[in-house]
């Protein structure tokens, strides 16, 4: 359960930055508000494995509805989001 909600606050934070940063989509709404509520869920229903999993205090008040007051200026989330925008490029042809 530590690393479904360390992977949701990581996929959060990265898709955070993409879209409110660099104001690029990759993935839906629908899927984002999906993953940020079950993340919410998750947190609730496991809070032990919730104060365990990465990226614990800013998460503390998260409640799934908008990812803009998150901290995604964090040099590793930029990097992932670079990164996956990269290989999204190199391999369009494929989608």
């Amino acid at each position: 359960m530590i690393e479904l909600i360390s992977r949701r606050r990581r996929q959060i934070l990265v898709h955070s930055f993409l879209y409110y940063q660099l104001n690029q989509a990759i993935i839906d709404d629908v899927t984002y508000d999906k993953w940020a509520m079950e993340l919410y869920q998750l947190q609730i229903n496991f809070p032990k494995e919730s104060r365990k999993a990465i990226y614990f205090e800013v998460y503390k008040d998260f409640d799934g509805s908008s990812g803009f007051d998150l901290p995604f200026t964090n040099p590793d989330i930029q990097n992932i989001g670079y990164r996956l925008l990269q290989y999204l490029e190199k391999n369009k042809k494929s989608f």
